[in-house]
């Protein structure tokens, strides 16, 4: 009963989290809107106020010519020279004012609009990042039951961090960190093997039935969702400042942006690692490892098992030093390291996004 209850709590947070997603993108776009809007307004209210020095101007010479107006042929038949000029001088300036006086007309509409299309937009805006923090209130109050319902395991919680701390003070690379997992995952199951309490196989049992992912990993190329709400910076294999080959992938994220986990599968490691900032490691079955690194925050822990789409971390406000020793300098937003492993060896991830194969035939 307690796994049902947990799975339902699970599957509401991947609902919740997707709807967050899409709020965050909406934000986003409503404040480019914005930007967009107010700069278009600024370079209108520029292009309003040269048009009126042109017919302050105009206005001034119009003036000008009242006070002193040509001679009329009647009157002064004798400066027909003076007549001629004058008349030419009119027949000049009265068009071209009554052109700027159209285009002041339009531009003013224009600014209009644009008042009143700032307005809508600056609404918009706030709607849509008050609805985004009415769900992440609602993510965070599942999360906070979710943790509540994990607490049932809380020894072996305990348990799984402080083997993930002592493994994390012996590791010295990303690599001897996996070598060490997999040692004592076989040590684990050795142990699992020995018991013979019918109340322990009964709960092994259960935690199996709770870990069995609901994909399969090998055949979900092409139907993985990417983490963030973001884009792809850095490719599988792109060459690095010193020369190595990059082996994952440098994703741009949202600043407080939700990290949810691209596949079913049982928390290998979470915690912090060397400059990876938090890093969680995620089995997704058939030997596959899947590694999310560079987040603020973490919402999951060692033992436990997640679902495609579930939060499991938060991002910063600022980029963790990934890979280690070459930064992106051009990007100073978070980033998320994304890597793929299967048996100790890195594997391209691009191949499993949603899209790809539509990518790939471009």
């Amino acid at each position: 009963e307690a796994a049902k209850v947990q799975e339902q709590v699970s599957s509401q947070l991947v609902a919740l989290t997707a709807k967050a997603l899409d709020q965050e993108q909406a934000v986003a776009e409503a404040e480019q809107k914005l930007l967009s809007l107010t700069t278009e307004k600024a370079n209108a209210n520029l292009a309003l106020a040269q048009k009126r020095d042109s017919l302050s101007h105009l206005l001034a010479g119009l003036q000008r010519l009242e006070q002193n107006p040509p001679p009329a042929l009647v009157v002064a038949p004798y400066d027909t020279l003076s007549a001629l000029r004058g008349a030419m001088l009119l027949g000049t300036i009265v068009p071209e004012f009554r052109a700027q006086a159209n285009a002041l007309r339009v531009e003013l509409k224009r600014i209009e609009q644009l008042d009143l299309d700032l307005t809508i937009a600056r609404e918009t805006a706030f709607a849509t990042l008050a609805a985004l923090e009415d769900t992440r209130a609602e993510v965070a109050s599942l999360q906070a039951e979710h943790k509540k319902l994990l607490a049932e395991n809380l020894s072996k919680i305990s348990s799984e961090r402080q083997r993930s701390k002592d493994l994390t003070g012996k590791a010295t690379s990303l690599k001897a960190l996996i070598a060490a997992l997999e040692i004592e995952k076989a040590k684990q199951l050795e142990a699992l093997a020995a018991e013979e309490a019918v109340a322990a196989e009964a709960e092994r049992q259960r935690l199996v039935a709770l870990q069995k992912p609901l994909m399969v990993f090998s055949k979900s190329k092409g139907q993985l969702r990417l983490p963030v709400q973001g884009h792809i910076l850095r490719k599988f294999g792109d060459e690095m400042s010193d020369g190595r080959r990059l082996t994952g992938q440098l994703l741009a994220a949202s600043k407080g942006g939700y990290v949810v986990s691209p596949v079913d599968g049982k928390v290998e490691f979470a915690g912090p690692f060397l400059s990876y900032d938090q890093l969680v490691i995620i089995n997704a079955g058939e030997g596959y490892l899947v590694l999310l690194a560079g987040m603020a925050e973490m919402n999951v822990s060692q033992g436990e098992t997640v679902r495609a789409g579930s939060p499991i971390g938060v991002m910063g406000d600022k980029p963790a030093q990934l890979p280690p020793g070459d930064p992106i300098a051009e990007h100073t937003g978070p980033m998320l390291y994304v890597e793929f492993r299967r048996k100790q060896e890195s594997i391209d991830p691009a191949p499993w996004w949603l899209g790809f194969r539509k990518e790939a035939k471009r």
